[in-house]
């Protein structure tokens, strides 16, 4: 499954894009936190962990990915929500996955996410299991591996042909900061991978890609400096997170109806409309991927 690379074509203002299906990825739900969730279950495997403690929003992909884990090999699952509770218990979507797995779910304040997480570690702890304490997003090694990975599959694919550009949905960075990783790895340092920004403004969002593909080089022990690898643009937030106008719901509609690919307005539709408003500063005969990052659950609560 690690190398499951999927792919379909679009047209989007004279440039033909190569889309990578992680909305399709076949594991716990899909999308990136599936992918991730895969590099997640080796990691507790291997260090004999069998308890986990997470955090997400309330159609978060990232709970539902590790709530779908956990409940696969009987492990205890904690998640501790940011937001309504209300919420969490009337919509479908990844909320409606997650009622159905054993997960305990928490419900807290922003600023009371770490104490909970904290507290929900030692609570296992004194049970008498051995719990990781996953960061929000999969904001981890294990989440970054999961794309470093992703990209030698790319390499072999693509037969070491480099794209000119790789577009995708960025959030907390993991995502983006493995496949810079994975590029330098594989020596596509050319590539451009131009994050378009679901929620964090530019100065945070940035600082977060950064800080964690200095972590994941100097796990994979890789010298170079990447620092000129790293776009980021939080200039397609249309309000912020969940947040969406009617032009792009319109976009992303229309591109959904000529191609049968599903985008939401969370998270991949909104890197998708982003895109297509750089397109025009690119030439058409540009190698371009856009990395379908999943969120189609977020489409259906």
């Amino acid at each position: 499954m690690n190398n499951f690379l999927e792919t379909s074509k679009i047209t989007i203002t004279g440039h033909n894009i190569e889309v990578i299906r992680d909305d399709i990825f076949p594991f716990t739900g899909g999308g990136n936190k599936g992918r991730k969730a895969l590099e997640y279950e080796k990691f507790l495997l291997k260090n004999n962990y069998n308890a986990l403690v997470t955090t997400g929003g309330i159609q978060s992909n990232h709970n539902r990915a590790m709530a779908l884990l956990a409940a696969k090999h009987g492990w205890k699952c904690h998640l501790v929500y940011h937001g309504s509770k209300e919420r969490f218990f009337k919509e479908k979507g990844n909320a409606l996955l997650v009622r159905n797995t054993p997960a305990i779910c928490q419900f807290v304040e922003n600023d009371e996410i770490s104490d909970a997480m904290d507290n929900a570690v030692s609570k296992l702890k004194s049970e008498g299991l051995n719990p990781l304490y996953v960061t929000g997003g999969g904001h981890d090694l294990p989440g970054g591996i999961a794309y470093v990975k992703a990209i030698q599959d790319l390499y072999k694919k693509r037969k070491g042909i480099a794209p000119a550009y790789i577009f995708l949905a960025s959030g907390t960075g993991s995502t983006q900061s493995g496949i810079i990783t994975g590029l330098n790895k594989v020596g596509w340092k050319s590539t451009k991978v131009i994050g378009i920004s679901v929620a964090r403004e530019y100065k945070k969002g940035y600082k977060a890609i950064y800080d964690f593909t200095k972590k994941l080089t100097s796990f994979y022990n890789l010298k170079d400096d990447f620092s000129g690898q790293i776009y980021f643009t939080d200039n397609f937030l249309e309000g912020g997170y969940e947040c969406f106008s009617t032009e792009m719901e319109s976009f992303i509609l229309n591109i959904s109806k000529k191609t049968g690919l599903i985008f939401d307005t969370t998270y991949s539709g909104k890197a998708l409309w982003g895109m297509s408003k750089l397109l025009p500063d690119i030439q058409t005969n540009q190698d371009i991927i856009f990395w379908h990052t999943g969120g189609l659950m977020n489409l259906m609560k």
